[in-house]
């Protein structure tokens, strides 16, 4: 055998080694599989090459998305202007579709926050998303570049997202939009930040009642709490994220114990909840499994407080720190009390039947409709996190038209 053959046999091989490893493979019922699989074995192979990293003392965010440079080619709509602004002292994105330009009268605006776990993830990999979002609804989306941990943890991408928006808001007239008509909006930690700034903006309107509070919320398969890492959802769907400890790691590094991944284990298994604790029991009390609905919920075991096995031999500064970003709603929004939640004025989210934090979202709907708020909720059965990524990238896919339909729905809300 030639040299060339033997060394294209040795690459073979390799390659077919290295896909092994790094394959994670999906329900045979996912929707348009094919695409999703590409989407999960790219961050497989991020959460692979991140894994080794760890394990040899190094940064592990460095393979994912938006931390490394990738093409991400994209096609501007007839007429469509794209700016960049600062706002807030933070570097934005200004999107405004052609339609818009033509109103005569100001007109509602988004504003967008990515996901990424905090960690990764930008305005480049966000873009197909953010363009479709300004085009389909006809409306302005603003999105800021907010820092990202580790190197900026809490609260420097909530201070970001924080601080654009206001700027945005107040600007608004420059803009011709209408400031009673803003809709915060975000995927995964994205969704996160956008509901944590809206919970923000309410505490502001107690002591200052010139706020003005966002007409809306839109709220993609968001992370909305860090007390109970063994809701249904998380102990059903935790293989798709690759780990069960990966969600956890995100929170790590947003909250300044990036250097501590073991930490990820224990609160995988919420070994970080003292059940002692009053204060912890009474928010718990505010994600117990008992608020999803029977129907969205599928066979094994669920959790309760009683089951936790807390890790008492925690460092007490970390135990300390835990506990005060389990509590921060800045953090965990879904952890305000209902006299905060019932002043969101409108709510749509969106969530996936396979994706770990599927429960957030439906808790959050089952809590705004108890407390008689106005919010609805699009389920996507079959379907991983991440959709509305996918669905950016192939529009003519079933998550495609799920995007479109998450849109239409805004849209209609201001008609």
């Amino acid at each position: 055998m030639g040299m060339i053959k033997k060394s294209a046999l040795t690459f073979a091989v390799l390659f077919a080694v290295f896909a092994y490893l790094v394959h994670s493979p999906i329900p045979a019922e996912v929707h348009d599989p094919w695409h999703f699989q590409l989407l999960v074995d790219v961050l497989a192979l991020s959460e692979f090459l991140g894994g080794i990293s760890e394990k040899l003392g190094f940064d592990r965010w460095w393979a994912y998305p938006g931390r490394i440079p990738m093409p991400f080619p994209l096609f501007l709509p007839d007429g469509m202007k794209v700016k960049n602004e600062m706002l807030g002292g933070v570097e934005t994105v200004i999107i405004t579709p052609r339609s818009f330009q033509e109103r005569k009268e100001p007109g509602p605006a988004v504003v967008y926050f990515h996901g990424g776990g905090w960690v990764f993830a930008n305005l480049k990999t966000s873009m197909h998303l953010l363009v479709d979002f300004a085009e389909e609804t006809g409306f302005v989306v603003m999105a800021p570049e907010y820092r990202l941990a580790p190197e900026h943890p809490f609260p420097a991408p909530y201070d970001d997202c924080m601080n654009s928006t206001i700027s945005f808001m107040k600007s608004s007239k420059r803009f011709n939009v209408d400031p009673k008509k803003i809709i915060l909006s975000g995927d995964s930690a994205g969704g996160n930040l956008a509901m944590a700034v809206y919970i923000g903006l309410i505490e502001m309107q107690a002591s200052d009642p010139t706020v003005e509070l966002p007409a809306m919320q839109a709220l993609i398969y968001p992370i909305l709490q860090m007390i109970n890492y063994l809701t249904p959802s998380h102990v059903q769907n935790q293989k798709f994220m690759f780990s069960a400890d990966l969600i956890p790691k995100f929170w790590l590094a947003y909250i300044g114990l990036n250097n501590q991944p073991w930490l990820g284990d224990v609160i995988a298994r919420n070994g970080h909840v003292d059940k002692s604790d009053v204060e912890l029991i009474e928010k718990w009390n505010l994600v117990s499994p008992n608020l999803i609905p029977d129907k969205y919920m599928h066979s094994g075991k669920v959790f309760e407080l009683d089951d936790v096995v807390y890790d008492d031999t925690l460092d007490g500064d970390v135990r300390k720190l835990m506990k005060e970003m389990i509590l921060n709603t800045k953090i965990a929004p879904l952890l305000a009390s209902d006299e905060i939640i019932s002043k969101i004025k409108k709510t749509l989210v969106l969530v996936c039947e396979y994706d770990p934090l599927r429960d957030d979202g439906i808790i959050l709907h089952e809590r705004i409709k108890a407390l008689g708020g106005s919010v609805e909720l699009q389920y996507l059965p079959n379907s991983l996190h991440a959709t509305a990524s996918l669905g950016a990238i192939f529009k003519n896919t079933y998550y495609g038209k799920q995007n479109s339909i998450f849109f239409q729905k805004i849209k209609k809300a201001f008609q």
